[in-house]
């Protein structure tokens, strides 16, 4: 029963965007108050808050002001100011006339936190006479939510942090919808100017932005963000090859509709230039569809997509659907009952991982505002269970998405400590905040309880068997291991070189793109970052998978043999690189005779495991990648040059 825009997640601070200076003409406090009534009509909050202090400052007493400059700092998320006012209405002598401003002090006192003031404000609202209608219903849910909200506890077992990111990732406006992707944080921000637009005063675009390890924040350009529409929502695939994310456009001065689209990856590895737009079916006519989430769904053993929309057919407002990815085709949207209330449900993230369902709501008992729950995907939907304190808090909580690391995740809040656009106010915007969670020490004063885990679900999209993995790839740093040799074997294990390799993937990029323009930049380095996160992290992770499903095998008395090509690139004469592949499948053999303490040993001395040697060296390098000497940038820091510079096991028989 919350009145909450469907788009506000890409309207957080379009009032501001659209202030415009006050006429000259309006000297009058009705002049000012009908001013005032055009803009609160027209969802321009600002200028509506700024025309309504105008006219009170000419007619200071004026209860009827009050509440509408109460009305209008509650729209605008200037909690404080609204409650102040909303306050002052529900003292004065007029309150009965006006009971709503009882009911909507109750409202921003819980977005403020003030549980027990709340309940005051609720239980007086129905003790002026309205007991069954809508307003009455709902102030008796908010008081039930109220007293939960009070009594609720911490999470126990766990010490969890809330920390502010600061300006490299956020701004004075709305930063949203981050999604980490190793060490790469992607998100949406409202902060861009629509300079095309027809409407006046210009309005605001949301982008999507990338930080590196949390450095400065630059938009993916070259043809990710739209000029003259909203881009934002950003969701990968498992396996990393697809990106969803979203296209919206206005519809009027300030509503919003969106359209999912998806973007692949082309033979080179990196992304299509040209957006694809989902079915129809899914991007319904004249609804909105919006907040894709993508995941494995290890039930089904299919892909599954999550998203909002306002479509016939939900529960309510925005609710969640999904629909799954079978041989490259989506399935008819599903309402996703188990979760979604008459109220806004919104904000869905799916973990592969964990087949844990993380959304937002209004509609679940909660603090205030949106709140952050969870529920579990098994072979029935488990229970929504609220995320909690400090992750919710009483304003708005929404966008949660675990990290790439164990124990962190991600949100989009307004609570205090986000940076404000209106500073006097405390109003807008929403600021990402990192969550950190660690376990409690244990208790060594006495007896702690054992409590039985519930089965942690394998991550679906990872191979099962050794055949999976075909071909493994692993990369290699340029002429390593052992620069400048012709030998044709090393002491390096894998390893060894990979932590050194992955650790110059910043280096990589600051080579690659000097020089470029910003959206040559901007696809190099994202193209960089994909290859050390989905092509040299994913294989090392492989191989460590790899070496744990091949010692089972073993212990199984199976005799294994595994063939292992190596390749590199063409920087050097033939009979160089010959040698520098024997090394690096020497590297590989080093792995497996050193693995889990030289396990593998004894079944290489009894060739229970067999490693077959085929060194192609450059003779099977890409034409396209350069082999001048002077060229570093496309000969060494490329990812067409560094794709070339691996081995690949490429049999098991």
């Amino acid at each position: 029963m919350k009145g909450t825009s469907a788009n506000i997640f890409l309207k957080m601070c379009l009032a501001l965007a659209l202030a415009a200076p006050i006429s000259s003409a309006a000297q009058s406090a009705h002049a000012y108050e009908k001013a005032g009534d055009k803009a609160f009509a027209g969802k321009d909050y600002y200028t509506a808050l700024v025309h309504f202090q105008n006219a009170m400052n000419l007619q200071p007493e004026e209860v009827r002001l009050w509440f509408k400059y109460a009305e209008v700092a509650r729209q605008f998320n200037a909690f404080e100011t609204a409650a102040d006012y909303y306050g002052r209405v529900a003292e004065s002598e007029e309150s009965p006339a006006l009971p709503l401003a009882s009911f909507w002090l109750g409202q921003v006192r819980k977005s403020l936190g003030n549980y027990g003031g709340a309940i005051s404000a609720f239980q007086k609202y129905l003790s002026l006479g309205d007991t069954s209608g809508y307003y009455a219903l709902w102030a008796k849910e908010e008081l039930e939510t109220c007293r939960w909200a009070n009594d609720a506890q911490l999470p126990g077992g766990v010490n969890v942090t809330v920390q502010h990111l600061d300006n490299k990732i956020n701004s004075p406006y709305s930063e949203f919808g981050a999604v980490e992707q190793g060490s790469s944080l992607y998100f949406s921000s409202y902060r861009y100017q629509y300079k095309n637009d027809a409407h006046q005063p210009e309005r605001k675009l949301s982008k999507i932005l990338v930080s590196e390890n949390m450095s400065k924040s630059r938009t993916l350009s070259g043809g990710f963000n739209d000029n003259e529409k909203h881009t934002a929502h950003m969701s990968f695939s498992p396996a990393g090859h697809r990106i969803y994310f979203t296209l919206c456009d206005f519809v009027t001065s300030s509503d919003i509709r969106c359209e999912i689209y998806y973007r692949d990856k082309d033979s080179r590895g990196r992304w299509e230039k040209k957006p694809h737009k989902l079915e129809d079916f899914i991007n319904k006519k004249e609804f909105t569809a919006t907040q894709p989430s993508i995941g494995f769904d290890s039930i089904g053993q299919k892909e599954v997509l999550y998203f909002v929309s306002d479509r016939p057919g939900g529960k309510g407002k925005l609710d969640i659907w999904y629909t799954f990815l079978e041989e490259d085709k989506f399935s008819e949207p599903v309402n996703l009952a188990a979760v979604n209330t008459p109220e806004n449900d919104i904000t869905p993230f799916f973990d592969s991982r964990s087949q844990m369902l993380f959304f937002s709501s209004e509609g679940h008992p909660g603090f205030g505002g949106y709140d952050i729950f969870k529920i579990e995907r098994d072979s029935v939907w488990g229970p929504v269970v609220n995320l909690g304190k400090p992750v919710n808090t009483s304003y708005h909580d929404i966008y949660y998405s675990p990290g790439s690391g164990l124990g962190t995740a991600f949100l989009s809040s307004n609570r205090p400590g986000a940076y404000y656009l209106d500073a006097s106010n405390k109003a807008c915007c929403y600021d990402i905040f990192k969550v950190v969670v660690e376990p409690v020490p244990p208790d060594t004063t006495g007896k702690t309880p054992v409590v039985a885990a519930g089965p942690t679900p394998t991550p679906p999209a990872e191979p099962a068997s050794l055949e999976d993995f075909l071909p493994l790839a692993l990369y290699f740093d340029n002429d390593e291991p052992d620069k400048h040799t012709l030998r044709t074997t090393t002491k390096k294990t894998y390893e060894a070189t990979y932590s050194k390799f992955i650790a110059r993937n910043q280096e990589y990029q600051e080579r690659y793109t000097q020089n470029l323009d910003e959206d040559e930049a901007s696809d190099a380095t994202l193209a960089l970052v994909d290859f050390f996160e989905n092509e040299v992290r994913r294989g090392y992770n492989h191989l460590n998978l790899f070496s744990a499903i091949l010692l089972k095998r073993l212990e199984k008395g199976e005799r294994v043999e595994i063939v292992i090509k190596g390749f590199t690139s063409p920087r050097a004469k033939s009979e160089y690189n010959d040698n520098l592949a024997k090394r690096r499948i020497s590297s590989l053999r080093n792995h497996f005779d050193s693995y889990d303490s030289g396990v593998f040993s004894q079944y290489l001395k009894t060739e229970k495991l067999v490693i077959s040697e085929a060194p192609f060296g450059e003779t099977k390098a890409s034409a396209k990648v350069s082999d001048d000497l002077s060229d570093e940038r496309n000969s060494i820091y490329s990812v067409d040059a560094a794709m070339e510079r691996r081995v690949e096991i490429v049999e098991v028989k």
